[in-house]
């Protein structure tokens, strides 16, 4: 299913289903939608949904993370329990056609504790996953050429297009994870790059650079949250902290014609695993609707008319706040 990299070679598989050739606008261009899986349920129900890629991480037993992420967020497990698992989640990926990203993005690992960190990356490369999520030039460093392909994730940093060139030329990344900041006009310039896939996050947020403010909400290695920031007392600071814009659903056509290859949705610490496929689905909707031709205004209101979820918790929450990734907005001239 995945080419077998040459040692300093470029890692670049053919294409597989639910990715596009490279740089095809307009209703050809297929638009993966990348999301988060923690357990069999969580990927039937993304699966459901209308994901075409997903990623996952895997409990390391140790009190380490070697991921984005802590083990726990909220109370929640953000990663595979088992290797077992980890081996069951890939195959039915895999027979449902749906490329499967690893991570093991954290944003540092200790000189001392990299040959610990690569061969917690050779149990996901074992189990068949199509690529490795990095959050590190050492990581990069370290995993050229001996992995299916490489993910720069979004704790790498790729906020120049001249840095994604380096990533690909000099390690074989393959597709580049950008920095939530930034704006359609720039994402379109990374676009434009041969041999490099763009990857945008979008319904997440939590300020001007998500993912990098390095407020850490668990103890070990993993990014924090200042969305989820508590003060002493216990009292959730979220809401005077995170001056985020988050939804995209209106601006997918742009991305689309801009040429990005994947959608990225958050919530592998997700309570609610079937509120978060619920997500997934009005994007795809909105994919759906743009390959049809139908306005996005139209893909929209049809949502209105039939999701509760939309009435009840999409519109007060983020239309209403106007909490909207890519529009001039009181939240984006906010960010701090």
């Amino acid at each position: 299913m995945r080419a077998e990299p040459r040692a300093g070679q470029p890692c670049v598989p053919p294409a597989e289903p639910g990715t596009r050739a490279q740089h095809k606008t307009g209703a050809e261009h297929r638009v993966a939608l990348n999301t988060p899986v923690r357990s069999m349920k969580m990927l039937e129900l993304q699966l459901a949904a209308g994901a075409t890629e997903v990623y996952l991480a895997l409990a390391s037993g140790a009190p380490v993370s070697w991921d984005a992420l802590p083990a726990n967020r909220d109370g929640e497990p953000t990663q595979v329990a088992s290797r077992a698992t980890l081996t069951a989640l890939v195959s039915a990926a895999h027979d449902a056609g749906v490329l499967v990203h690893f991570c093991a993005d954290a944003p540092v690992v200790p000189p001392d504790m990299s040959d610990e960190y690569r061969r917690h990356v050779d149990l996901g490369v074992t189990a068949g996953a199509d690529t490795v999520v990095v959050g590190s030039l050492a990581a990069c460093a370290w995993l050229a050429g001996s992995v299916p392909a490489l993910v720069a994730g979004d704790a790498v940093g790729v906020s120049s297009v001249s840095l994604a060139r380096h990533l690909r030329d000099q390690y074989g990344v393959r597709r580049v994870v950008l920095p939530h900041t930034l704006a359609l006009a720039e994402i379109a310039l990374f676009c434009t790059e041969p041999q490099l896939e763009v990857e945008t996050p979008v319904q997440t947020g939590a300020g001007l650079d998500c993912g990098r403010c390095r407020l850490a909400d668990t103890a070990g290695i993993g990014l924090g949250c200042r969305a989820g920031y508590r003060d002493t007392d216990g009292v959730d600071l979220g809401a005077f902290l995170d001056g985020a814009s988050d939804c995209a659903l209106c601006d997918v056509p742009a991305l689309v014609e801009i040429g990005v290859a994947a959608l990225r949705l958050p919530g592998r610490e997700s309570p609610n695993v079937r509120q978060n496929a619920k997500v997934t689905q009005m994007y795809r909707r909105a994919l759906a609707g743009h390959a049809a031709r139908v306005p996005i205004t139209e893909v929209i209101a049809e949502i209105d008319r039939v999701e509760l979820m939309w009435q009840m918790g999409w519109l007060p929450r983020l239309c209403d706040q106007q909490r909207c990734r890519f529009r001039d907005t009181p939240q984006l001239r906010a960010y701090v």
